[in-house]
């Protein structure tokens, strides 16, 4: 996927890292997308590190949040993509 970023199509907003994939790493992030303002932004979770005996070479397009170790949140903005 090749995407071009400029004003009105802006990179995401990479706004926390290493959350524990587990429960408690799970209810945070709950916590945040129900307190988000879906009006203005999106939010995005991504694994982040491999877990231990997984092969990186078997994801071609990113690795599965059930196979990684912590997560990523990602926001993207919204009305910037308003034209």
């Amino acid at each position: 996927m090749n995407r071009k970023y400029n004003y009105h199509n802006p990179p995401p907003k990479y706004v926390m890292s290493e959350i524990p994939n587990n429960p408690e790493g799970l209810e945070e992030i709950r916590i945040i997308k129900k307190y988000l303002n879906r009006d203005r932004y999106r939010l995005v979770v991504r694994g982040q590190y491999l877990k231990a005996g997984r092969n990186w070479r078997h994801f071609t397009y990113g690795q599965p949040i059930p196979d990684s170790t912590h997560l990523r949140v990602y926001l993207y903005d919204r009305k910037k993509w308003e034209y």
